[in-house]
């Protein structure tokens, strides 16, 4: 009976400890060796780069669009569309440009990947993009066209394309959280949001961190002067 209880023990440790297991580092993510520099410091940014008519992305997406329904106040999603070309993939850019800048990411993002990755539609022609924004009923193409014509999506666009030649992006889809922490998907989109998860929780924990140093230094600094005041 004794045995049959420590056995018991034995095997809810082990499922425990197997559910509980963090990320390893070279197996679910890498250290990035030059960090890119978040949009807003202090909080947690998940950096996506990707491209509408990568088929990868658009299995990605609908993983991504999930957990970014659950973000704390302190995360947030920065989604940069490659440039590797000034034809197809700069039209597709503009899109995202226009995506981001109006926040409609959740809901027309789902529609253009089918369009570009299913349906074969060329939204990288600008006067197709235009046609078909407009027919659209699962978001405002109106409002995205207007975005998309506008002078500063181009400028936007162009901001895509030097960050992505910048940090040498040469494959799609990639996500980095906290600007240092890249997540590798060998074993699928699913496990890659668990690592997701535990690496905000990661750089959350590293911010608190730094932020309590910060908050010491100046009691520090104090007591080394009147420390020095002293001796003198």
């Amino acid at each position: 009976m004794l045995k049959k209880f420590f056995a018991i023990i034995a095997s809810s440790f082990i499922l425990v400890y197997g559910s509980a297991q963090a990320a390893v580092l070279n197996t679910d993510y890498t250290i990035l060796e030059k960090p890119i520099t978040q949009l807003h410091k202090n909080k947690i940014e998940v950096l996506e780069f990707f491209a509408y008519s990568c088929v990868h992305c658009h299995h990605l997406e609908p993983y991504l669009l999930k957990e970014m329904k659950s973000f704390a106040p302190d995360t947030y999603m920065r989604a940069v569309h490659v440039v590797w070309d000034d034809n197809a993939y700069f039209n597709l850019a503009r899109i995202a440009a226009a995506v981001n800048s109006t926040g409609m990411k959740q809901s027309a993002d789902p529609a253009i990947f089918r369009a570009v990755v299913e349906q074969k539609i060329d939204l990288s022609n600008p006067t197709v993009f235009n046609k078909w924004a407009a027919e659209q009923k699962s978001f405002d193409g109106n409002k995205l066209i207007k975005a998309y014509n506008t002078l500063e999506n181009t400028a936007e666009t162009n901001k895509m394309r030097q960050l992505a030649q910048q940090y040498n992006i040469t494959s799609t889809p990639i996500v980095i959280v906290g600007g240092k922490y890249q997540i590798k998907f060998n074993n699928g989109f699913e496990a890659g949001m668990k690592t997701m998860k535990e690496l905000i929780e990661k750089v959350r924990n590293e911010n608190s961190s730094r932020i309590a140093n910060m908050r010491k230094l100046p009691k520090s600094l104090g007591a080394s002067i009147a420390a020095s005041s002293n001796h003198q």
